[in-house]
């Protein structure tokens, strides 16, 4: 038997373990949690289903190539990942640069990483096992597994950890795309009371200049090109002049309750 395989029940044991991880993933994901909290989940996951694993973290690339650890399972891990990050290489970040599996040993990452395998050593770490983080062709980030043992993966735990990658991409694009989405809602929300303090103002200088809206929008552009303003600030400055008090927000609209 070649010192990569398993007894077949040792294999079935895993095969097993990987099943009941897989079922107990789909059950929290199908919960309301936190995209950190999921991360976290699978972090835990990762950790009891391979045995040699000792600490694991989900490391993320934003769209300016910039790497960061959005979950860890203890503050060495975090500190680890830091200072890899601050390196910009390592064995976790050529794993989601180049959208790969890598396991490697303390002698075989040193002769390529040996910044990073000092700081690993520092930390009793001594192998280490990444999988890229993909999505339609987008990288991600990385899924990563470190272990105290000098051969602590093996290509079966390759196999395992393939298992989480798929649902660690999925939550971070999910995160990703609620991330967008409430940014853009931040935006139009702004553009409505810009829109709303606008017309207000347009209002006042009809009645003080009796002109139209349209005479009353030249007049205000040309007063916020006289005066370097933006026609929203100039809007606002009159309005809060007019009212005695700051410009009213959009028909419709209400301040959130605080929770």
């Amino acid at each position: 038997m070649a010192a990569d395989e398993k007894p077949p029940a040792l294999l079935s044991e895993r095969y097993q373990d990987a099943v009941a991880s897989l079922t107990e993933l789909i059950r929290e994901l199908a919960e309301d949690e936190s995209a950190p909290e999921t991360l976290q989940s699978i972090l835990k996951l990762a950790l009891r289903s391979v045995p040699g694993c000792h600490a694991a973290s989900v490391t993320v690339i934003d769209d300016e190539a910039k790497p960061s650890t959005v979950a860890a399972t203890d503050e060495d891990t975090y500190e680890l990942d830091r200072r890899q990050n601050a390196l910009r290489d390592g064995p976790c970040l050529d794993a989601a640069r180049h959208q790969q599996v890598n396991r490697w040993n303390l002698q075989e990452a040193e002769q390529r990483w040996p910044e990073f395998t000092r700081v690993a050593q520092e930390m009793g770490l001594r192998s280490y096992l990444s999988a890229g983080l993909g999505w339609a062709g987008r990288q991600l980030g990385a899924l990563n597994l470190s272990s105290r043992d000098a051969d602590g993966f093996s290509q079966l735990d390759e196999g395992i950890l393939s298992l989480f990658t798929a649902p660690a991409a999925a939550v971070i694009v999910v995160a990703s795309r609620y991330s967008e989405a409430r940014d853009l809602a931040a935006q139009l929300e702004q553009a409505l009371r810009s829109r709303a303090v606008i017309d207000q103002a347009i209002g006042i200088v009809m009645a003080e200049s009796r002109c139209d809206a349209d005479q009353a929008f030249a007049t205000l552009g040309r007063a916020s090109n006289n005066r370097n303003m933006k026609l929203r600030d100039l809007a606002a400055e009159i309005v809060t002049r007019v009212g005695g008090g700051p410009p009213a927000g959009p028909p419709g609209r209400s301040e959130p309750r605080p929770r």
